[in-house]
């Protein structure tokens, strides 16, 4: 196997035309060629914008004025939960607590204005664009301070593709990261440097990684609670453990968008919502498990890069065995779970309806658990995370790129 000095050795003694480039000096456009970018009118409603992102798999998408043949910025799942923070149920006081919503907010919601008027407004991930000869150290400075995509335009101002998270760490991977000499599908071989490589090879523990202040929540959270939470905290995802901390399910942002199809969900929990969305997933798409994904402290950053890969996931949770645990089964805690909540656990052999948190709604197999049996949680490795251990060790220039990003925040 060619170590990267051997692979920088080649790139200077045979430099031009498909010659090895430092995968950072890769220009933007090759990771977006021949995608099909979706995008939502400004004036259509917010639940035609969710039902585009449910559709398509997404979690945000452009907003195309028609008239003035603009983007007005990115819808995003961080905007809709501001949103349903701002217009969800009245408290038994009569009361609704707005600490969350922000005064633009409020004014569209007042005056029933389209999903154009929410775009950005929780100020999460606002709508970056680059140029297409943008390098991806330059776009991966930006990923590294929570961005999770930017739109690479094209000269006419129509954009040409979405460059995520997940693609760029993905194109890492595959070609600097991976074993397999196949995997690369764009462009020539790219190299990585020794220190980026000896990178890959620590343990998210020498990482700083484990923390054991994870922010987390129960699965009998209410749904609000938890949307507050993820507001609050500027996070993505939420890991529901029990009272010991142990991992028994995930709600992620990508949950979201199942709550304009159904506003009764709001009134719920955590695992009523999380339990709803795996049932209509396995209706609408085939799927029949909800995955939740771990590593151990002692992995290394390239096996917790080759889970994220694997699993397309955002992040991957640390845990580790709890002292003196009883070697329980995860199937059996995540059922008793659901029957705590009177839903039927998979294999009771009742079934319900998913329209309606009143009607038990959920029979589906309980999650899946990639770690030991009675795990608990201790820390994340999230897209970002990853984004950002990268160029703190990319080597000069790529380390501290220069550059002027057009926002429409």
């Amino acid at each position: 196997m060619t170590t990267p000095q051997q692979q920088q050795q080649q790139t200077s003694d045979h430099p031009g035309i498909g010659a090895p480039r430092h995968w950072l000096t890769v220009p933007v456009h090759e990771l977006v060629e021949n995608q099909h970018v979706i995008q939502v009118d400004s004036e259509a409603t917010i639940e035609q914008a969710c039902d585009a992102l449910i559709q398509h798999n997404i979690q945000s998408v452009p907003l195309h004025d028609a008239r003035t043949q603009t983007y007005v910025g990115m819808f995003d799942l961080h905007d809709l939960a501001a949103y349903l923070l701002t217009t969800r149920p009245s408290t038994a006081s009569g009361n609704r607590r707005d600490s969350t919503g922000s005064p633009l907010m409020r004014r569209a919601v007042r005056a029933g204005e389209p999903v154009g008027r929410l775009a950005d407004v929780s100020q999460a991930n606002p709508f970056y664009s680059v140029l297409p000869e943008t390098t991806v150290a330059q776009v991966a400075a930006v990923f590294a301070q929570g961005a999770h995509r930017v739109a690479v335009m094209q000269n006419d101002r129509r954009i040409r593709g979405i460059l995520s998270q997940t693609r760029v760490v993905r194109y890492f991977f595959e070609h600097c990261a991976s074993s397999d000499d196949n995997a690369n599908d764009v462009g020539a071989k790219a190299v990585v440097s020794a220190s980026e490589d000896a990178l890959l090879d620590r343990t998210l523990s020498q990482l700083g990684l484990v923390k054991g202040d994870v922010v987390s929540a129960q699965p009998h959270t209410p749904v609000i609670q938890a949307l507050s939470m993820l507001e609050q905290f500027h996070v993505s995802s939420l890991p529901l453990v029990d009272g010991e901390q142990r991992l028994v399910g995930n709600l992620s942002v990508g949950d979201i968008k199942y709550l304009a199809r159904d506003r009764a969900l709001l009134s719920g929990t955590c695992i009523d919502l999380v339990q709803a969305v795996r049932f209509t997933q396995g209706v609408e798409e085939g799927r029949d498990r909800a995955a939740v994904f771990s590593v151990r402290p002692e992995a290394t950053l390239r096996y917790a890069l080759s889970k994220l890969v694997a699993t397309g996931a955002h992040r991957v949770w640390i845990t580790r065995p709890r002292e003196n645990a009883p070697m329980e089964s995860a199937m059996q805690r995540a059922g008793q779970v659901v029957e705590e909540r009177g839903v039927p656990a998979a294999g009771s052999g009742r079934r319900a309806s998913v329209s309606s948190v009143s009607a038990n709604t959920v029979a589906i197999a309980p999650p899946h658990y990639a770690g030991a049996f009675d795990d608990a949680v201790c820390g994340v490795v999230s897209l970002t995370d990853v984004m950002r251990l990268l160029t703190e060790n990319a080597p000069a220039p790529a380390a501290n790129p220069e550059y002027n990003y057009a926002s429409m925040d």
